[in-house]
């Protein structure tokens, strides 16, 4: 295994944190408005509400952002698929097949790395890929925009436009399912987002009262 693989493996792990905490922020973020939606009484104008909207939104766009943004001192997953295309050669279908050695599904390798190559080559297909990292970044121009004027620092400039929620939720969506698919292409571990499964209740600290009442 060469050095520039090497290096690839160790942001796929760091990006993968900062992935899934987009994807799980979101999550959380929808299952508690569910909550307010489905309780009358908490249907009020209330500036923990507004906190909280703010939080979310500031923490995700920031979060894009962070994995659209190419700079050579940092890791994103914009720059991995980039240096991805630039030397397709370092992601080899030798190396991709022998993580299937001794498994059930030995005789898939090959089909699957056919999802970023063309069929029977020794590596990657670096169309393949800049065309993901095209999508990613189509998908993403809006959140950087409104991250660069609005979030990072204030501008003078206002943002063309802003995104929407359900522009950002999908930006997310759109991440979680890129990364999956390039975690598969470097551990052979397939799966259909970073979306955990908790082992506990997580939402059983709203079945009970923050504040006790002391009359």
């Amino acid at each position: 295994m060469g050095p520039r693989l090497k290096k690839w493996l160790r942001w796929l792990e760091v990006i993968k944190i900062e992935v899934q905490e987009l994807v799980i922020a979101k999550h959380t973020f929808h299952e508690v408005r569910k909550m307010i939606e489905a309780n009358p009484k908490l249907q009020t104008g209330n500036s923990f509400y507004r906190y909280f909207t703010g939080t979310y939104v500031s923490h995700v766009v920031i979060g894009l952002r962070r994995q659209i943004k190419t700079d050579p001192q940092s890791i994103s997953f914009a720059l991995l698929l980039k240096e991805m295309t630039e030397t397709p050669e370092t992601l080899s279908r030798d190396y991709y097949v022998s993580l299937y050695g001794g498994s059930v599904v030995e005789d898939l390798a090959d089909k699957d790395f056919d999802r970023i190559a063309a069929p029977g080559s020794p590596h990657i297909d670096s169309a393949k890929v800049a065309a993901d990292l095209q999508r990613f970044r189509d998908a993403t121009a809006k959140c950087e925009e409104f991250a660069d004027k609005r979030l990072v620092h204030r501008d003078k400039r206002e943002p063309k436009s802003p995104p929407t929620y359900n522009e950002v939720d999908e930006c997310i969506d759109l991440l979680d399912e890129l990364f999956v698919k390039y975690q598969l292409a470097f551990h052979a571990k397939s799966s259909d987002t970073l979306l955990p499964t908790w082992q506990y209740d997580w939402k059983e600290i709203f079945r009970t009262p923050w504040i006790e009442r002391t009359t």
